[in-house]
């Protein structure tokens, strides 16, 4: 195997209108035994209307067995009006390439009209039997910001045999208006026979703000298909602020399954703010009845008045004191949505409640006007089971 030097450079954008391209490992070999450097690069923009591009190895294939460095790349976008991309690896990865274990910062907080993106590995697509690293991704955006976005692995798609790295990212939405999208594995469709890495994602929004906002998906932002697999994902939405307007979508594994898919075993934990979780996917379009399969998901809502929906196989829903007013949208029905007529045993964990026994529980659990049962834990917080008669319920249903 060549490996390539451990390199360092520094590059500061100060002029306005200024484009920057930075690569780790610049004219990376297209041969299929090459090691990336160690590489550290760190920008710095202080202008208005700037392009910084990073790479840290270089806008090209990693191919063979090749492999990415472990790199660390910080930008510190400062000024407005900028558009940042920072790229752990290459452009795509094919074959048995495998990217590096990459820190990436990308910090555009306390910027107006900048557009700042990350992703650990490829800015593109992940194909063949490509090995994602595991990588440690922190951003912020700012002020109406674009198409803020953030992936552990893909910008765009993974394909074939594809595996995602074990990932972690954080980041903040601190800004009265902006909104980032962030992924643990890929932004575009996961297809084929593609895996998802065990995730874990933080958001932090600006709770002043009902149009700060944020949607995190474990594997794919936009899909998994075929009979690709999630992982098993923590995902976590925080508030700032004084107030908890903001808004967050949450999906264990993508905004969509289809074909044969299979979600991983996620957790998903919500903010004091208005949190929609999917344990699984929104959307469901199964191959053939069932065929897509749900995985044993967590879902916390936190404090706030939220909508929870586990998904297909059997789910936890947990709350807490303060969890608010809630809605409970698919107990025991997640298969439904995939067409299964398997049965599914979903759990309500209210534990933290202190209620004695289910003669307790059950005492403070009546349907209302629509004839959906509704669980009253505390004076100001509810759970409302859409669909669900107060009759039908069980203490077997419950943790308590």
């Amino acid at each position: 195997m060549q490996h390539l030097p451990n390199d360092t450079f520094d590059v500061t954008l100060d002029q306005f209108g200024q484009i920057a391209t930075v690569y780790g490992d610049p004219g990376f070999p297209s041969s299929t035994d090459v090691v990336g450097g160690n590489d550290t690069v760190t920008a710095t923009v202080t202008e208005r209307n700037t392009q910084l591009t990073v790479f840290g190895d270089d806008h090209t294939t990693l191919l063979g067995h090749s492999q990415g460095g472990n790199d660390t790349l910080i930008a510190d976008i400062g000024g407005g009006w900028n558009t940042a991309l920072v790229v752990g690896d290459t452009q795509s990865m094919i074959d048995d390439a495998k990217g590096g274990h990459d820190t990436i910062v990308a910090d555009a907080y306390g910027t107006v009209y900048t557009t700042v993106s990350a992703f650990g590995d490829v800015a593109g697509d992940m194909s063949g039997n490509a090995r994602g690293g595991n990588d440690d991704i922190t951003g912020s955006i700012g002020w109406r910001g674009g198409a803020n976005l953030f992936a552990g692995d893909a910008g765009g798609s993974m394909i074939d045999t594809s595996h995602g790295g074990n990932d972690t990212i954080d980041v903040s939405v601190l800004t009265i208006d902006g909104g980032a999208t962030v992924s643990g594995d890929a932004i575009g469709a996961m297809r084929g026979l593609a895996q998802g890495g065990n995730d874990n994602l933080t958001a932090t929004l600006d709770g002043d703000s009902p149009i700060s906002g944020a949607s995190l998906s474990g594997d794919s932002s936009t899909s998994l298909m075929d009979l690709t697999q999630g992982g098993d994902d923590i995902l976590t939405v925080k508030m700032a602020g004084q107030y908890a307007d903001a808004s967050s979508s949450v999906f264990g594994d993508a905004p969509i399954m289809a074909g044969h898919a299979h979600g991983g075993n996620d957790i998903l934990n919500g903010s004091a703010g208005r949190d929609f979780m999917y344990g699984d996917a929104r959307i469901y379009t199964p191959a053939s009845p069932g065929s897509i399969t749900g995985g044993n998901d967590t879902l916390n809502g936190g404090a706030g008045d939220d909508q929870l929906w586990g998904g297909g196989n059997g789910d936890i829903f947990v709350f807490n004191k303060g969890s608010g007013n809630d809605t409970l949208n698919d107990f025991d029905q997640g298969n439904k949505a995939m067409g299964s007529t398997a049965t599914e045993h979903d759990l309500i964990d209210v534990h933290d409640y202190g209620f004695a026994d289910w003669t307790a529980l059950s005492s403070q659990i009546k349907d209302n006007a629509a004839g959906d049962a509704v669980v009253h834990l505390s004076a100001n917080d509810t759970i409302t089971l859409d669909g669900v008669h107060a009759a039908s319920l069980h203490a077997t249903d419950f943790l308590i």
